[in-house]
């Protein structure tokens, strides 16, 4: 008997000791979930948790999902702000603030065609409507049309003449507009001094090269540090073997790497409209 209750003291002990606690909440979650990432499960959950909320109840309000889609889009997810703005524009398509402020996101997101859309149907539904003027001349002015941005500024203006919005818009269109026309008077400085050169003074600055550095450094001068980046995603285009390891025919990476392209080319033709006209 005394033999027995010794081997299950022991036993005792032994499945006691295989047991493992940890006073911190942190390591304890981290053994628990295995090598997963503790912070990425939480943003996966956060998402899946307001992804929850996309789902339209029968009482449900334009208002609530337009709130939902400012707070969103205060907290940078403008994705997810333009899901809700676009569930209050289900409820009513005419609602003018749910438009106004998918069109903000959409700027921030670099998409003004979309922006400008929104803004027009905003629009159609109220002409004075303060905001869509203002969002309408922010489209143009980001899609490159500066006379017409001006226009919408000057508009707008004129009816809240204390807006700072507007009167930053016009300074700025039309600083672009003087960039992309430039002033005459370089061209005429200019003149003096290419009739007094000399045909063999011609001769002698013809082999010089570098404006044709000049001239291929442009595009890395107006994207800067994302210069870099636009030649990586270039080369990157040009290789055949862009594909998912595990689903051929997936082309998501190759999808994502055009759209990235295709912004950066929008942003530099953007940026080369507010050069002057001399450093064109």
């Amino acid at each position: 008997m005394s033999l027995d209750f010794s081997g299950r003291r022991k036993r005792k002990k032994t499945a006691i000791r295989n047991e493992e606690v940890y006073c911190d909440k942190d390591r304890a979650a981290a053994v628990n979930m295995g090598s997963k990432d503790i912070k990425q499960s939480l943003k996966i959950k956060r998402k899946q948790e307001r992804s929850t909320f996309l789902q339209i109840p029968e009482e449900a309000e334009p208002g609530n999902f337009l709130a939902l889609g400012n707070y969103e889009m205060c907290r940078g997810d403008l994705q997810i702000a333009i899901d809700f703005m676009s569930k209050a524009l289900e409820l009513n398509p005419t609602e003018k603030n749910s438009l106004v402020a998918r069109s903000k996101c959409y700027i921030l997101l670099g998409q003004p065609e979309n922006a400008l859309k929104d803004a027009e149907t905003a629009l159609h539904v109220d002409k004075t409507f303060i905001k869509a003027i203002y969002q309408k001349a922010e489209a143009l002015y980001y899609l490159g049309d500066f006379e017409h941005s001006l226009m919408y500024y000057h508009r707008g203006l004129h009816i809240r003449p204390d807006h700072q919005g507007f009167k930053l818009g016009v300074q700025k269109s039309q600083k672009a507009i003087e960039n992309a026309i430039g002033s005459f008077l370089p061209s005429k400085s200019k003149e003096p001094s290419m009739r007094g050169v000399t045909p063999s003074s011609n001769q002698r600055s013809t082999p010089s090269v570098p404006t044709k550095s000049k001239s291929s450094n442009k595009p890395s001068r107006l994207l800067r540090e994302l210069a870099a980046d636009k030649d990586y995603l270039d080369n990157l285009m040009q290789n055949p073997n862009i594909k998912c390891k595990f689903k051929e025919n997936d082309n998501t990476i190759e999808k994502c790497i055009k759209e990235t392209v295709e912004y950066l080319n929008a942003r530099q033709e953007f940026w080369r409209q507010q050069l002057p006209a001399h450093l064109k």
